[in-house]
């Protein structure tokens, strides 16, 4: 496995994932790292941003997954982890503490989705860890495999680590 450490996320990816933790640039800054993608849109506050993949990530991913949930087949997932504000930590929708590990398979819903698309089902859940606000989003490539997918994505999500803000 293959650790990837930056922002002050860290996570193990699987052999034949991808993955990248990144700060989307403000509109008209020029990134630290090489970055391929769009920057943010004007005036929004950038956050880091985890994105896993069973599939190759293209360049130019969306927060959400624009660009690769089109790709995913019945076995694969996309995760997503993305930082708020802060100040969101304090806030009603961030209140649950610690990122829901093991994912429950019944939570898994195609409507759900940022995007709706045959076959596909996601989860999405806020909450705070260690001083810092998440959305953890993940989509999975089949409705009808849940449970097995569910598993999987726990088990990468395991390897998560998160310093404090």
């Amino acid at each position: 496995m293959a650790e990837l450490n930056a922002h002050g996320i860290a996570v193990e990816v699987p052999p034949t994932w991808e993955g990248r933790i990144f700060v989307r640039p403000q509109v008209g800054e020029v990134a630290t790292q090489e970055y391929e993608g769009r920057p943010a849109p004007p005036g929004e506050q950038t956050y880091p941003l985890l994105h896993l993949a069973s599939v190759p990530l293209p360049a130019d991913v969306g927060d959400y997954g624009s660009a690769v949930v089109e790709t995913l087949t019945a076995t694969d997932i996309f995760i997503v982890l993305k930082e708020f504000s802060p100040a969101s930590v304090t806030t009603k929708m961030f209140a649950r503490r610690g990122m829901p590990l093991p994912l429950d398979p019944a939570e898994f819903s195609p409507s759900s989705l940022q995007r709706t698309l045959p076959g596909q089902a996601g989860v999405q859940v806020f909450y705070n860890d260690r001083g810092r606000a998440y959305c953890l989003y993940v989509v999975i490539g089949s409705h009808a495999r849940r449970d097995e997918l569910a598993r999987q994505a726990s088990a990468v999500l395991a390897g998560v680590s998160v310093e404090p803000r």
